[in-house]
């Protein structure tokens, strides 16, 4: 396989979008991964761009659209996790299925991914993988437990698998943005966010988060975290030096 072939979920919109245009820009070919609909469609049709529906949330249809991909092109050469979904709301509020969901598509959807493409990778003893958590993932928020939890676990799973990828060949990435100005953060927003609590980290754009992505694994290390701008790293060391006072300040934030 002389193609370097990257496969991106979440790819119709947001963090995905970007990635993937940034990727075919850039003379890869790109598996465009998100659910069948008019704006997958329209990435599919893109030069370099093959549009590949699926639901993360099923393992059965990953597994598929994995094999289609390595049988298509030969092998993947990077795996960018960017789907996921956010819901706002307390937790006395929200409904269990907001959760499960949440769980399904953000945690389930990397966990179904890096399992489909991680023995392909080892196989040629290379392979790149950008897992998007969030400093959601370290740092919580009230009203977005549903959202937070979903990122602790991602922080979890690509730490371990980092222990697990030693001496594979293999890079892996845990990507851990701040508000990134994506349609979700429109959404959030409109779900009542207070402002202040937004700029608490600052917004980056797409393109300073691909960036950072593409900066660290022109690395050597096996796993490494990407803390997109300087506000976003220093909040990461507050949360692990002084989280009483951290977590009073956004406490204080979201009102």
């Amino acid at each position: 396989m002389s193609t370097r072939i990257a496969v991106v979920t979440g790819a119709a919109s947001g963090m995905g979008r970007c990635a993937a245009e940034r990727l075919v820009r850039s003379g890869w070919t790109v598996a465009a991964v998100d659910l069948p609909g008019v704006r997958l469609e329209e990435l599919g049709a893109q030069a370099g761009v093959t549009a590949v529906p699926c639901d993360v949330t099923d393992a059965a249809q990953v597994t598929a659209a994995s094999e289609e991909v390595v049988q298509r092109f030969g092998g993947v050469t990077r795996l960018v996790n960017a789907a996921g979904i956010c819901v706002r709301g307390r937790i006395d509020e929200l409904p269990a299925e907001a959760f499960h969901q949440s769980m399904a598509v953000n945690y389930l959807g990397t966990v179904h991914w890096v399992k489909a493409v991680l023995p392909v990778m080892q196989q040629r003893g290379r392979g790149e993988i950008a897992l998007f958590a969030s400093l959601a993932g370290w740092m919580p928020t009230p009203a977005m437990a549903a959202y937070t939890a979903t990122k602790f676990a991602v922080v979890g799973f690509a730490e371990t698998l980092g222990m697990e990828l030693r001496g594979t060949g293999v890079k892996l990435r845990c990507v851990c943005p701040a508000a990134v100005q994506t349609p979700m953060l429109d959404t959030i927003m409109g779900q009542g966010v207070p402002e202040r609590l937004k700029k608490l980290g600052g917004v980056s754009t797409p393109e300073l988060v691909i960036d950072a992505i593409e900066k660290s694994l022109g690395g050597r290390r096996t796993f490494g975290y990407v803390f997109p701008g300087g506000s976003t790293r220093l909040l990461y060391h507050l949360r692990r030096i002084a989280p009483a006072p951290l977590g009073l300040g956004v406490r204080v934030l979201n009102g």
